[in-house]
This record gives C-alpha cells, sequence and structure tokens, in this order.
C-alpha cells in the first residue's frame, strides 16, 4: 500500500511542477499591456520601420569575457530601422549610465499599423513608468545619432 501511495504522490508533483514550468514559460511572453502598446504606436516617429529594446553588454566589458555582470552589467540596447531617403538604414545605441531594469520589446511597422510584443526576460508590465521613459530614451538617442551623421537626411 505505501508503494501505491507513494507512486500517486510522485504523479501529483509531477503534474504540480509541470503547471508551474508551463506558467513560467507562457509568463515570459508578451507581456505588454494595451496602454503600453498604445504609447509605443503613439511615441515611434513615422521614419522608424521597427524598433527593438534588449539587453545588451556594456561597452567597456572585454571581448570573450564571460563576467559581463562583473563588468558593468548589462545596458539597455535600442535598434531600429529607419526609413528615409529611398533607402533603410539600421541604427544601435547603447544607453550607458540608465539606472534601473533593461527592457525587451520588439515592435514593428505593419500594413495595419503596428505589431508590439516583448517575449523577454524584462517586458514593459515589470515597470511601466520606467519602461516608458527608457522607451522614449531609446528613440531620441536613436534620432540623435540618425540626425548627427552629414550624410543622412535630418528628421523632420
Amino acid at each position: 500500500m505505501l508503494r501505491h501511495e507513494t507512486s500517486s504522490f510522485r504523479r501529483a508533483f509531477a503534474g504540480f511542477m509541470l503547471a508551474a514550468i508551463f506558467s513560467l514559460i507562457t509568463g515570459c511572453s508578451d507581456r505588454i499591456s494595451d496602454s503600453d502598446v498604445a504609447f509605443v504606436t503613439a511615441a515611434t516617429p513615422p521614419q522608424f520601420q521597427s524598433l527593438r529594446m534588449y539587453g545588451a553588454a556594456a561597452n567597456s566589458a572585454p571581448l570573450g569575457s564571460s563576467g559581463v555582470h562583473a563588468a558593468g552589467g548589462l545596458r539597455q540596447g535600442c535598434q531600429a530601422v529607419i526609413s528615409a531617403g529611398g533607402r533603410d538604414i539600421r541604427e544601435t545605441v547603447i544607453l550607458e549610465d540608465e539606472p534601473g531594469a533593461n527592457f525587451d520589446l520588439d515592435a514593428t511597422r505593419t500594413a495595419d499599423g503596428w505589431n508590439v510584443t516583448s517575449d523577454g526576460l524584462t517586458p514593459p508590465s515589470t515597470d511601466p513608468v520606467g519602461f516608458r521613459t527608457r522607451f522614449t530614451r531609446c528613440v531620441n538617442a536613436l534620432r540623435d545619432k540618425y540626425a548627427a551623421e552629414p550624410e543622412k537626411a535630418p528628421f523632420s
């Protein structure tokens, strides 16, 4: 009889663990609120065809080092594809000295508007105010970098 009870306990425990793992996996995908999607859609310049926010290694981290966290941690990476003058240009910036967590976001312009998702470990829903501040800094840094290069047409 003891053997039967142990088997039932193992099955129940395995079922619980499976449910916990499944909720973690689904919890890491697309956790972005409708208000954050509306903010991204309204705050993205019309020249941007896509925008990506991600955790990036600090510029001071030595290449090939496994101690990214020890060398200053991750920084906020921002990348956009900007369409101007009949061509698409990819711009990337790494925000240095930004306090707080980095956010993960993918926004792509479609025929119907924008497709905005967050499949990373730090979606905007974890800190909406921090996300909106950092998103604005990303957009401004990308625009500034683009406009600072003389061969590129400035934003209108």
